[in-house]
């Protein structure tokens, strides 16, 4: 017997081609898309406008934010988030905006703070900072975080902060007092990083410090804060010693040490 040859409707065939090559094509397209999407790692929505002009209509109306805490490090004071928010989240309510931070895990393992100004318009604006405590424990990881998530949020919400307190005379003699140099023990409330060189301390150095602050990650908040460090490494070689010293200080206080 002779197989029977089956009988190929060309037209089919050409139509299920043209089919999967249409296919192949959106297929391609939505891989370009996505690929593009990954890379574009936006820090705003496209349009900011609404934000921006609700953002500017707040700032006018912010509560003044005063120093409530004291940073012993450094013998001067400052103004702890609490006090930030308190100041602020009126004026945001009012102009529809919200403001979130959020601790992720970025793709190489790093923990990144985003902090995160949104508006009802559904615009948004973001900032993302690299969270390295002084000692891996959950101690130090809190302790930084909290430095982190102040000073980001007076960044993007485009907060001034007053040494002024209620009693303005009182304050500016402490304030006058504190800009002396107190040879030995203190730093410089006035330090600016730029007027620094670029060299940090060595990797001994690093270790010797952050044995020092394994148990007082409060004290490593407040080293950061003054000399405005993202991390204890970044410290420069010319602020370590009297650094050093003044933990220690502290530290001997605490114990009752004399």
């Amino acid at each position: 017997m002779t197989e029977t040859q089956p009988n190929i409707n060309t037209d089919k065939l050409n139509d299920i081609i043209d089919i999967m090559a249409h296919l192949d094509k959106k297929l391609g397209l939505a891989v370009k898309h996505i690929n593009e999407t990954q890379q574009k790692d936006q820090y705003s929505s496209d349009k900011i406008d609404l934000i921006a002009t609700a953002l500017a209509k707040a700032q006018g109306e912010y509560k003044p934010v005063y120093c409530n805490r004291e940073n012993p490090y450094f013998k001067s004071s400052y103004a702890d988030l609490d006090a930030i928010l308190k100041a602020v989240r009126p004026a945001l309510s009012k102009y529809a905006l919200s403001f979130i931070q959020q601790p992720r895990t970025d793709k190489d393992g790093s923990i990144m703070l985003h902090s995160i100004l949104m508006h009802s318009s559904g615009q948004w604006i973001e900032s993302r900072v690299r969270v390295v405590p002084p000692k891996n424990d959950a101690q130090s990881f809190g302790s930084t975080m909290t430095y982190q998530r102040r000073y980001a949020a007076v960044s993007i919400l485009g907060v001034a902060i007053s040494d002024d307190v209620i009693d303005d005379d009182a304050e500016r003699a402490m304030v006058a007092s504190r800009d002396v140099m107190a040879k030995g023990t203190s730093l410089n409330r006035k330090y600016n990083p730029k007027e620094q060189s670029g060299k940090v301390i060595t990797k001994e150095q690093l270790e010797e410090l952050e044995y020092e602050l394994g148990e007082y990650p409060d004290i490593a908040e407040q080293v950061m804060d003054g000399l405005k460090l993202q991390s204890i490494a970044d410290m420069p070689s010319t602020k370590y010693q009297v650094s050093i010293n003044r933990i220690r200080e502290i530290k001997n206080m605490r114990n009752g040490v004399k």
